[in-house]
């Protein structure tokens, strides 16, 4: 178990619970297995598109080493005693390209429906925007309801996927934020 990180984000959820949202480590990777374990089985194949109970080692290395010039990742804990209780994580991933980003947003179940899914995603759009990212895009299963709520909640553009259609295309154009109005002083 690790320790209670201190930086980040300290918010409040529907329902007045209090977390926190923080960049995810490389050394967080059993913190993201106890994660993906505690998903229902349900919840798990609509984040990876299979079935599976346990992570390989292989996939939690891919999910917690992150490269600073293409990834971002979040996770949202609370505080169990003196370690963290990991509820959601929202991460993406850049083309080479540097002007698209493919994304993912997973929040435990219990935790679903009291706004979890929208903070990281603006924290994910925020960072986003801040390496001059034009598009966020993201693959799902056709049958996820709560997915296509929460895209149309968010103003993301769906499409059923024309190479397989059992999946939906979702993609969020990111206008590039507007420069702080400077007043000017008339004499």
């Amino acid at each position: 178990m690790t320790d209670v990180q201190t930086e980040g984000w300290v918010r409040i959820l529907r329902g007045g619970d209090r977390i926190l949202i923080r960049p995810l480590h490389s050394q967080d990777l059993e913190l993201e297995r106890r994660f993906i374990e505690g998903l229902s089985p349900v919840s798990r194949h609509f984040r990876f598109l299979e079935s599976m109970k346990s992570p390989s080692e292989g996939l939690l290395i891919q999910l917690t080493v992150l490269d600073p010039a293409t990834d971002a990742a979040y996770v949202a804990v609370i505080a169990e005693g003196s370690s963290e209780l990991p509820i959601g994580v929202g991460r993406f991933s850049a083309g080479k390209d540097g002007k698209d980003c493919e994304f993912a947003v997973t929040v435990a179940d219990e935790w679903q429906q009291k706004g979890l899914g929208t903070l990281l995603m603006e924290h994910l759009i925020a960072a986003a925007r801040m390496r001059g990212l034009r598009t966020m895009h993201s693959s799902d299963a056709g049958d996820n309801e709560l997915m296509r709520r929460f895209a149309a909640h968010m103003g993301l553009r769906h499409q059923r996927d024309p190479d397989d259609a059992t999946q939906v295309l979702y993609s969020l154009d990111l206008k590039p934020l507007e420069p702080p109005v400077n007043p000017t002083v008339s004499s």
